[in-house]
């Protein structure tokens, strides 16, 4: 039995007693697992860059400009298209998120908050980036910390889900050879093995236990087999998608099967999200020239050079102009509210309208954020304890 919880306090966060399990921790061990991450990171990071500068070194420069001029314009066209595409599937993981805590809110905030979440988190991290965004706005929009929570914890068990699938899948069937100079203790194979078993595991856990996991200040329940169903086939499709994106920047004289370039990169972006590491800079590179060069050549390192351009830096550009265009058009309409001056010139002729537009404002409660009936209902997965029970 949990014995209940104390309240956040007035700065917003919550006492250490919120965590039950730290609470019986010494002060140093807490300080460990504080930094322990961090740490963890940067020196996964050392390791993947110092293997990626060697790797590198055996590369001569014209073959890396032959891997950068190899690739056919068209298809460089075809896979931003289809990262462009991929991004704009993306906004399902928070869609299906708010499915999950039962919140409704209108599809273009979904997209802004879904869109500069993942392009500036994939290249900063979820911790430093894309968590807090959707704290920011998913709280202005009305939503209490423990849905945010929530809903941050189902945005990252939709991606697993689909990579155990995808990954298993894949790798039980196309099992990766591995150069001779790297050894690990099981094969690929194995590892296929293991990731089905996980994804099966998931599979009887949302079909068979419907008891409530307490975790902090909330008690949540697998998602329904339905929503583990989509769940697992929108991330799929979303690696699928980036998958394919990296095998058309591949030169284009390179003779390498699309399975093979669809193992290599699911165990690449695997390990690279397993790490922590911001972007997984340095780490997807040097997984993706190690299981790739056999096959594509030491051209490969230009090739991932362009996939990063286009799936990293660029929708990264995207997302912080978006987040920048929001923050100047609230900013306007605020400073338009304050001045008492209407939005919609149309309603400008009607004193009435001029009225009700001053409610309707863009608030994040209200028929804009999709009624308060939709907000206020709470599927059986869900449970706010600090909401009543009959909500």
């Amino acid at each position: 039995m949990i014995s209940p919880k104390p309240a956040a306090n007035a700065t917003g966060r919550w006492p250490d007693a919120t965590f039950p399990l730290l609470a019986f921790l010494p002060l140093p061990k807490k300080r460990i697992r504080k930094y322990a991450g961090p740490v963890l990171a940067i020196a996964l990071f050392a390791l993947a860059v110092r293997l990626l500068i060697r790797e590198a070194h055996q590369i001569t420069w014209d073959e890396f400009v032959r891997g950068l001029t190899g690739v056919p314009a068209s298809q460089i066209v075809i896979a931003a298209f289809l990262i462009a595409l991929n991004y704009g599937l993306l906004i399902a993981y928070d869609i299906l998120a708010l499915r999950y805590v039962a919140r409704s809110l209108p599809l273009r905030r979904i997209a802004l908050v879904s869109i500069a979440g993942f392009s500036l988190g994939n290249n900063l991290g979820t911790l430093l980036a894309a968590a807090p965004i959707r704290f920011r706005f998913y709280s202005q929009w009305g939503l209490p910390p423990g849905q945010i929570v929530a809903l941050i914890s189902v945005v990252g068990l939709t991606f697993w889900s689909g990579w155990w699938f995808l990954g298993g899948m894949v790798l039980i069937w196309v099992p990766i050879q591995l150069p001779p100079d790297v050894t690990l203790p099981f094969a690929t194979q194995t590892l296929g093995v293991v990731l089905i078993s996980l994804a099966i595991l998931y599979s009887l856990v949302c079909f068979l236990w419907r008891k409530p996991w307490p975790i902090g200040e909330l008690h949540l329940r697998p998602p329904r087999p339905g929503l583990m169903f989509v769940q697992a086939s929108v991330a799929a499709v979303d690696l699928l998608i980036s998958a394919t994106a990296l095998y058309l920047v591949l030169p284009g004289d390179s003779v390498v099967p699309f399975a093979q370039v669809l193992a290599a990169y699911l165990v690449a972006i695997g390990v690279a999200m397993m790490t922590q590491v911001p972007g997984g800079l340095g780490v997807l590179e040097v997984i993706l020239l190690t299981l790739l060069k056999g096959t594509v050549g030491d051209t490969v390192l230009a090739s991932v050079l362009i996939f990063r351009v286009l799936y990293y830096w660029l929708p990264l550009l995207a997302g912080m102009i978006a987040l920048v265009g929001y923050e100047i058009f609230s900013g306007a309409v605020a400073a338009r509210e304050a001045t008492g001056i209407v939005i919609d010139p149309q309603r400008a002729a009607d004193p009435a309208a001029m009225v009700g537009s001053a409610h309707s404002v863009d608030s994040g409660h209200g028929a804009d954020s999709g009624g308060s009936g939709d907000q206020e209902i709470l599927l059986p997965e869900f449970q706010d304890d600090n909401r009543p029970t009959g909500s």
